[in-house]
C-alpha cells in the first residue's frame, strides 16, 4: 500500500509517496499511521506554479541538504565553504542580486522529472529541457522560507523516512567575518534548522499590505520616557500611560481565549505590520535588536507588550509600542476579548518582522470567496476600467509591480495585497491606496477577516505604462 505524506504552507507543498518495510501489527490491523521507510516519490509545489519539481530518493536528500544548508547561511550570514572533493549537489541556492529572490537550480538526471512550469511569483524555464541541462527556479524569500519550514515539518515527523536526517555544525573560526565577534555571527549557524524560527522569518520578510488604518482604535498619543510595566490608568487618570505588567498580561492570556484561527492570525498580522511600520520612525538608530511578545484583540488594537530575548524593559521607547498601546474607556481588557499573540521584531538595521507567535496551525485562507464564473468575468473588466481610468501617474519603477486585488460584488476594492518587493516600494505610483475600502467587505475597526464574498484578481503595473489583471 502506497503511503503519502504532505506537508503544506501557504506558499510551498511537499508531497511523499512511499512504503513500509515494516512487519504488519499483530492480529493483523492496520497502523492508523504507518512508518514510511521507502521513498518512492518527491514533489515541491511552489505557489505561482502549476507543475512540481519531483524525483526520487536522490533528488530529496540533496533537497533537505541543500536548503537547510542554504537557510543556516542565510540566517547566520556566515558563509559555508565547499569542502575539496565534495561532489555537486543536485540541488544548489544562491543568492541573486534583488535580495529578495533565490535561485534554486536542479540538475537534470535520471533522479530528477523536471515538469512544465506555470506563470507566478516564481519564474523557470525547465519546459522540454534534455537530460543534463540544469532547472532554474526563482524563488521569493517567503516561498524559500515555507520550503524550509515543509522541511522541518518532514525532520520532525518520525513516521516519515527516520534514517534521514540532516547534520549542520558551526562554520570554523577561518571563516567568520572580521567585523563582528565569532560568537555573534556564528551561533545562529549552530542552532540548525527550526521550524519557529524559519518560519518567523518567512512572515518577517513578505511584503505587507497597505491597508488603511482603523477608524475606531485610538492609540496613545502621549509619550512616556520610560515603558516600565505597571498597571494601566483608569479613563480619569492623568498618569502616564504604560502597559500591563507582565504578570498581569499574562493572567489576561491565561483567561482570555487565544486567536487561533490561521486566517484571522494572518489579517491581524497585516494590519499589526501596517500600523508600526508606519510609525517607526527613527529606522536603524538602535543599539540592538529589540524582540516583543505582543497582544492583540480581535479588532487589531495593541492591549499589551512584553520585552523578550534580553531587550531591556526601558527600551520600548524606541519603538512606536508605547504610543500604539490602546486603552480601553473601561479601564481593562474584557475576560472574554479574544487574543492574538504575536513575535515583534525591531531589527538594530531598520528591518521590521513581526510572526504568529504560536506559528499557525493550517493554511490561511482569503475569506468568504465569490465563485460565480460570470460575476467573476463582469469584475474582472469592471476592475481593469476602474484602475486604468485612475492610474495617472507616469511608471518611474524599474519593474513590474505585481499585487493580489479583492473587489466586492459590487466592484469595490476591499482589499489588496504586494506579491513581489518592488509593488512595496512603489505601491504610491498606483491608484489602490486611493480606492481600497475595507469597510466594503465588512472588514474595519471590529473585524479585520472580510464577511462579504470577494473576487481575487492578479494585478500587474508594468514600467511600459501596461496594465494586466487576470484571476488570482
Amino acid at each position: 500500500m502506497t503511503i503519502r505524506r504532505q506537508y503544506s504552507l501557504p506558499n510551498c507543498t511537499l508531497v511523499l509517496e512511499g512504503l513500509s518495510d515494516n512487519p504488519p501489527t499483530a492480529g493483523g490491523q492496520m497502523d492508523a499511521r504507518p512508518l514510511m521507510t521507502i521513498l518512492v516519490n518527491a514533489e515541491c509545489y511552489f505557489s505561482g506554479t502549476e507543475q512540481p519539481l519531483r524525483g526520487g530518493r536522490d533528488f530529496f536528500e540533496s533537497l533537505v541538504r541543500s536548503v537547510s544548508r542554504y537557510a543556516q547561511e542565510f540566517l547566520s550570514q556566515v558563509h559555508h565553504p565547499k569542502i575539496p572533493g565534495d561532489k555537486p549537489e543536485l540541488v544548489q541556492l544562491q543568492k541573486l542580486r534583488d535580495k529578495n529572490l533565490h535561485r534554486l537550480t536542479l540538475l537534470a538526471t535520471a533522479d530528477t522529472l523536471p515538469a512544465n512550469s506555470g506563470v507566478g511569483m516564481a519564474s523557470s524555464s525547465y519546459s522540454g529541457m534534455p537530460q543534463g541541462i540544469p532547472v532554474q527556479l526563482d524563488l521569493t524569500t517567503v516561498q524559500l522560507f515555507d520550503l524550509v519550514e515543509a522541511i522541518d515539518q518532514f525532520l520532525a515527523d518520525r513516521r516519515t523516512l527516520p534514517d534521514l536526517k540532516v547534520s549542520l555544525e558551526p562554520v570554523p573560526k577561518r571563516y567568520r567575518k572580521a567585523d563582528e565577534p565569532i560568537a555573534k555571527r556564528a551561533a545562529p549557524a549552530a542552532l540548525g534548522v527550526t521550524g519557529l524560527a524559519l518560519s518567523a522569518i518567512a512572515f518577517f520578510l513578505m511584503p505587507v499590505p497597505r491597508a488603511p488604518k482603523p477608524s475606531t482604535l485610538q492609540p496613545n498619543a502621549s509619550k512616556t520616557a520610560s515603558p516600565s510595566p505597571g498597571v494601566s490608568p483608569s479613563p480619569t487618570s492623568t498618569a502616564k500611560p504604560t502597559p500591563p505588567s507582565a504578570a498581569e498580561l499574562e493572567k489576561l492570556l491565561a483567561s482570555n481565549p487565544e486567536i487561533t484561527d490561521p486566517t484571522q492570525l494572518r489579517f491581524l498580522q497585516r494590519r499589526l505590520y501596517k500600523k508600526i511600520d508606519s510609525n517607526w520612525k527613527n529606522r536603524g538608530q538602535l543599539d540592538q535588536t529589540l524582540q516583543y511578545r505582543v497582544s492583540l484583540g480581535k479588532d487589531g488594537s495593541i492591549i499589551g507588550y512584553q520585552p523578550i530575548e534580553s531587550t531591556p524593559a526601558d527600551a520600548a521607547k524606541e519603538t512606536p509600542l508605547l504610543d500604539l498601546l490602546y486603552l480601553p474607556a473601561t479601564g481593562s481588557i474584557p475576560n472574554n476579548e479574544p487574543l492574538a499573540q504575536f513575535r515583534v521584531v525591531f531589527n538594530r538595521k531598520g528591518i521590521l518582522q513581526i510572526s504568529p507567535w504560536n506559528g499557525l496551525s493550517g493554511k490561511p485562507s482569503l475569506g468568504p470567496k465569490i465563485t460565480d464564473s460570470e460575476l467573476i468575468s463582469r469584475l474582472e473588466k469592471q476592475l481593469y476600467q476602474q484602475l486604468r481610468e485612475n492610474w495617472t501617474t507616469s511608471p518611474s519603477f524599474p519593474k513590474s509591480l505585481v499585487y493580489r486585488v479583492a473587489v466586492t460584488e459590487e466592484g469595490v476594492i476591499a482589499d489588496y495585497e504586494e506579491k513581489n518587493q518592488p509593488a512595496s516600494d512603489y505601491v504610491d505610483q498606483t491608484p489602490l491606496e486611493k480606492l481600497i475600502k475595507p469597510e466594503a467587505s465588512g472588514m474595519g475597526t471590529k473585524d479585520t477577516v472580510p464577511q462579504k464574498s470577494l473576487a481575487q484578481f492578479r494585478v500587474v503595473f508594468k514600467p511600459s505604462g501596461v496594465l494586466e489583471v487576470s484571476p488570482y
